[in-house]
């Protein structure tokens, strides 16, 4: 009997996971192999972030694929990390026929003419994002971490890869929690079974306050407070930057706009043969606060650790304990694994999150085990 088999590609920092899951031809009660692929992305900027990487990382998916299509293509969120690898993969003659794409909710066109107070929050959000755009140039800052998470949220390029995945499909959705999953409307799987538990159809919820990205009242630049440096290998003046812009509300807005974004992720789980894998792309605890006090949340044998290990994407033990018990439900292994690079993000990945999910698993692997373009495989038997 054939097993279910992820594939996690080490595409720097982003995400790119194809699942082979046995299945029977409902005709013939042959077994097939249907395929899911998560999202394909890295960020801009630096070490985490590389277009030859994503196009290794695909060309291995369609070697895998023999030649098939991709059963289903989940897009878990509006980032570029998340989102660029398949458009990109097309300038290179790297395509693949897709039958069912889920995108999330948000993505939709005509989403923000239904949803008024979801627009509302949204244009806020661009405005706050094009504002910061603006005083960043004005003040010629080159800080690299604000260079790249600008690069990630940058709604402009974002929507070119979203139109582009909107039309990869023979059937695209636009999915949430209360979307209807069946087979034969939007997935083609017979033993396997789904359930999305994020994010909600209204992501109104998920949007902080913003404030307005000024510089100071007297115009001159504060200095930095004397008892906090420069890190060691930290530019000076890059950093005073650093210290300034929380004085004027500039990183706030850029948190609050990444952090609504990451909060529309697609949350689904797959169910296959006895065995639950949870996939959750960039949630926040937002999110996981609203699947919880719904009663979504389930023990899993294999968790995709969150927005690439960093602290606000896994949940406190309260949540966990429903995921990731101590005491398990059954024999089986648990697995979790996180998609990361290292220094691209200041504490990602957070090594004492992981060290509380590897606490509650038999084995907590990363991406960054593999070689540029390649994958580490998880197998869960047949």
């Amino acid at each position: 009997m054939s097993d279910l088999v992820l594939h996690a590609y080490n595409v720097l920092f982003g995400d790119a996971v194809l699942v082979l899951v046995p299945d029977r031809d409902p005709a013939t009660g042959a077994e097939i192999t249907r395929s899911i692929l998560i999202d394909v992305g890295n960020v801009l900027g630096s070490a985490g972030g590389e277009d030859r990487v994503l196009a290794e990382a695909l060309g291995d998916v369609r070697e895998r694929l023999g030649g098939r299509p991709i059963d289903l293509y989940v897009m878990t969120h509006e980032h570029l990390d998340h989102v660029q690898g398949l458009p990109y993969a097309a300038t290179k003659s790297i395509e693949f026929e897709v039958e069912h794409a889920w995108l999330t909710a948000s993505s939709e066109p005509g989403y923000y003419e239904r949803f008024p107070e979801a627009r509302h929050k949204r244009l806020q959000a661009e405005r706050a994002y094009f504002d910061t755009q603006r005083l960043m140039l004005d003040q010629q800052v080159s800080n690299h971490w604000l260079q790249v998470m600008m690069a990630n949220n940058n709604p402009r390029s974002t929507r070119d890869c979203i139109d582009f995945l909107g039309r990869l499909a023979h059937h695209s959705h636009y999915v949430h929690r209360e979307t209807a999953l069946a087979r034969g409307t939007n997935h083609t799987f017979h033993e396997a079974s789904f359930s999305i538990l994020a994010p909600e159809a209204d992501t109104s919820i998920y949007y902080g306050r913003f404030s307005p990205a000024a510089l100071p009242d007297d115009g001159q630049a504060r200095p930095v407070t004397p008892d906090i440096a420069a890190p060691g290998g930290v530019d000076p003046e890059a950093f005073q930057f650093l210290i300034e812009s929380w004085h004027n509300d500039i990183l706030s807005n850029i948190f609050t706009i990444d952090r609504a974004a990451n909060n529309t992720s697609v949350v689904f789980s797959l169910e296959w043969r006895g065995w639950r894998l949870l996939f959750t792309g960039d949630a926040e605890l937002r999110s996981w606060r609203t699947m919880h006090a719904a009663g979504l949340l389930q023990p899993v044998h294999f968790l995709k650790v969150g927005h690439h290990g960093s602290h606000n994407a896994t949940p406190d033990d309260s949540i966990l304990d429903a995921i990731l018990p101590r005491v398990r439900a059954d024999a089986r292994p648990v697995t979790a694994l996180v998609s990361t690079c290292e220094e691209v993000y200041e504490g990602v990945p957070h090594n004492s999150t992981l060290d509380r999910i590897r606490s509650r698993c038999d084995e907590l692997l990363s991406t960054t085990d593999a070689s540029l373009g390649m994958a580490i495989t998880v197998t869960f038997l047949g």
